[in-house]
């Protein structure tokens, strides 16, 4: 799911580089296309459907679907979308599956003894990543290609000192990359989240994501913390410099894990969590205070009530 999440995070911004690239289209205009009315609560939702507009003046609609594990019913369930964005609109379909995971199945074709029915088939592990060095908008699914995963720092930086694209976008394009990046080593998720994450908690998407991995991040920090402070007591050379430094690498442990409780509360609640609210909780180093406010999480009724309390302790 996060692979899901975190491709519908960068579509907005990267859709006219998607359509450039991967369907060679020169666009005039794209319009992301609101759902079709649900008529019956079984109906089937399009992942991301765009109304391309070319410059020859042709429009055409471009479902965009995403596999991270191509399944085997997909391509049924893909028919059922482009039957029924044809029969809303009468304009051409294009239907368009980026997938991630490699399988022989992801072929551009279906076929049985009734129905024939083609489609667009990204294959990001047959890309070659320095084919597209220079699209920055395309840079997040750059780990996903071909031997990708060793292109992460280069294009990392290049997202963060650009100066093309705000603080908003980038926040979005580097959690999307930390998502993908893991999709080859995990590690790199880590590094990237620890290096940047100041920035990507901008991104709607990174709650989401931090959700999923907040176990394995939060041992980890803590166990750096941990050895932290054991090296800090061990060159003071004396037992209560190594006692100190264990009980400051448990302390940030104890706090890192008191601001995700408050997080899973709240998003428990009210689904997002407001950017200024996580940077203020962010700058909470008092493990007391956290305490306090995991009780306010829990009471209030409105995010506005616990805003309210957190600005108290500022």
């Amino acid at each position: 799911m996060k692979f899901d999440i975190a491709s519908k995070a960068i579509i907005s911004i990267s859709k006219e580089a998607i359509l450039r690239r991967f369907l060679n289209m020169d666009t005039d205009s794209i319009e992301i296309l609101d759902e079709l009315p649900q008529e019956i609560p079984s109906l089937r939702r399009s992942d991301f459907p765009l109304h391309v507009i070319q410059k020859s003046g042709k429009d055409v609609i471009v479902l965009i679907e995403i596999q991270t594990d191509f399944e085997k019913d997909f391509a049924l369930r893909l028919i059922e979308y482009t039957v029924k964005f044809k029969i809303k609109y009468g304009i051409e379909i294009i239907p368009f599956v980026m997938v991630f995971s490699p399988t022989k199945q992801a072929t551009g074709l279906y076929e049985d003894s009734v129905l024939t029915f083609r489609y667009q088939a990204l294959r990001f592990w047959e890309l070659e990543p320095n084919d597209y060095i220079g699209e920055l908008a395309l840079y997040p699914f750059l780990p996903l290609m071909k031997n990708g995963e060793n292109w992460t720092t280069k294009i990392e930086n290049e997202i963060y000192k650009s100066k093309d694209i705000n603080d908003d976008n980038k926040a979005d394009l580097l959690t999307a990359m930390a998502i993908f990046a893991g999709f080859k080593d995990k590690e790199l998720t880590l590094q990237l989240i620890k290096k940047r994450r100041d920035l990507m908690m901008r991104s709607a998407a990174y709650d989401i994501f931090f959700d999923e991995i907040e176990k394995e991040i939060k041992d980890k920090w803590k166990n750096e913390g941990l050895q932290q402070g054991l090296q800090q007591g061990l060159e003071q050379g004396i037992q209560q410099g190594i006692q100190q430094g264990i009980q400051q690498g448990i302390q940030q442990g104890s706090l890192r894990e008191s601001k995700e409780l408050i997080y899973d509360i709240l998003e428990i609640k009210f689904r997002e969590i407001p950017v200024k609210i996580a940077s203020a909780l962010e700058k909470i180093d008092n493990i007391e205070v956290l305490r306090n406010l995991h009780k306010v999480a829990i009471r209030c009724s409105l995010i506005e009530e616990f805003e309210k309390e957190l600005n108290g302790y500022k």
